[in-house]
């Protein structure tokens, strides 16, 4: 028996059964299946890119989360910032990023490869979870984490606060 989502007029329809215990085991194997797409999700991020790419359809993408190599490298040039391979990340990512991946791939009837981090320079990567990218062709990324954004009010606030830091250096001295 297979436990199929269906909807009539708003309402669940009834699910007919032949015994409880069919019932609880077609339950726990909609959780497994769920918990594995997470798992698989997981295992890319960690896992080294080798220069792998997205296969998905990019008309589909929320056109204001897709950036060219170019670009993110103009707006991370004076912010402190660098664009990394996720595996050198060790942190956990939150719940809600890796069931956005989830949902996202489901929607898109892709899945996503080549991840990629914007993370701080230097040698401290703990904090704020990085936004995360996955490659797409044409040297093309693609924000899964939009709770996180490349805001032109971030990168003016690092250059003034690096301006603030050599102008103080040199009346220090």
């Amino acid at each position: 028996m297979k436990l199929v989502k269906f909807y009539s007029d708003g309402e669940l329809s009834p699910i007919k059964v032949s015994s409880t215990e069919e019932t609880v085991a077609e339950v726990q194997n909609l959780f497994f299946e769920e918990q594995l797409a997470e798992e698989q999700i997981i295992l890319e991020i960690y896992s080294k890119n080798n220069g792998q790419t997205s296969e998905v359809d990019e008309l589909r993408l929320d056109f204001d989360r897709i950036y060219s190599r170019k670009q993110l490298n103009k707006k991370v040039l004076l912010s402190g910032y660098k664009l990394v391979d996720s595996s050198v990340y060790q942190n956990d990512f939150s719940i809600q990023t890796i069931l956005g991946i989830k949902n996202e791939q489901r929607y898109l009837n892709a899945s996503f490869k080549g991840y990629m981090l914007l993370i701080p320079r230097g040698t401290n990567i703990g904090g704020a979870e990085p936004m995360l990218f996955a490659s797409l062709k044409n040297e093309n990324f693609y924000l899964l984490n939009k709770e996180r954004s490349l805001s032109p009010e971030s990168k003016f606030k690092s250059i003034l606060s690096w301006i603030k830091g050599i102008s103080f250096k040199m009346f220090s001295k």
